[in-house]
């Protein structure tokens, strides 16, 4: 029997694991994989954020568990992926969301900033995608990796020069890890957000003339807020987009389509 369209969308009895989700993006995302049925382990370095984000959406009726991690640290990632089997049984989908931004002239970016941004928005991401993978590739696992890329990782974004370089390497780790794990059934896709209202957004945001600077480049003339990021989320982590791997999502309002 073929799937209906709500088939396509549904994640009953899966677990998803999301980076990040304490807030932002990632707590929306954690949202809305869980409202299709997904177990969701909340894994973020803000514990209280993390806690509450959890206790949210438990009072949703989802089954979310929070885990403290630390991107930047192997056994973190570890302890996160081994909870997600303990709890829920299983791990099916990462989504890879923790990172930074920082707005600084390229000649004046500090060697500490630089070495920060790379070891969680690059170094991060590729140490949870290696974790799962090993775990799936042993198991015969068809597991799905969603990694939070960037407009910046494709196109220019002055004063976000080594912001915009992870990004770009994000979208390269994305296409390479989803050919090379192409043969175990692993998926691996990314989303490319625009501007996005989020706390780490805020001050950049806040500046009248940056924020008209934006909508004058955004065709959809507005800012996404997080839930504009979730459905993007729901399909590359579900059966609807079984036969997509590689592939950057760009969920940007049309700014790189200028």
């Amino acid at each position: 029997m073929k799937p209906t369209p709500t088939d396509l969308f549904d994640l009953t009895g899966e677990t998803a694991l999301i980076t990040g989700a304490a807030r932002g993006i990632g707590q929306a995302i954690a949202r809305g994989l869980g409202r299709q049925g997904a177990n969701v382990v909340i894994a973020d370095i803000d514990e209280i954020g993390g806690r509450t984000a959890a206790e949210a959406l438990e009072k949703e009726g989802i089954s979310a568990v929070f885990t403290r991690t630390d991107v930047t640290s192997g056994p973190s990632v570890e302890a996160a992926r081994d909870l997600a089997y303990e709890r829920f049984g299983s791990l099916d989908v990462l989504v890879n969301n923790a990172g930074m931004s920082q707005r600084t002239p390229a000649a004046e970016y500090s060697n500490a900033d630089l070495d920060r941004m790379v070891d969680l928005n690059l170094k991060g991401v590729f140490r949870c995608m290696q974790s799962v993978a090993h775990r799936w590739i042993a198991e015969k696992h068809a597991g799905r990796i969603i990694n939070l890329a960037s407009f910046a990782g494709v196109v220019a974004d002055p004063l976000s020069a080594p912001y915009a370089a992870t990004k770009g390497a994000v979208v390269q780790l994305t296409r390479t890890c989803a050919v090379e794990w192409a043969p175990y059934g692993i998926r691996v896709n990314a989303i490319g957000p625009g501007y996005t209202r989020t706390p780490m957004t805020e001050s950049a945001l806040g500046d009248p003339d940056t924020l008209q600077t934006i909508l004058a480049k955004t065709p959809l003339g507005r800012i996404a807020e997080p839930d504009d990021l979730a459905g993007a989320a729901i399909f590359l982590a579900g059966r609807s987009s079984s036969y997509v791997t590689g592939h950057i999502l760009m969920v940007d309002g049309g700014w790189t389509a200028l």
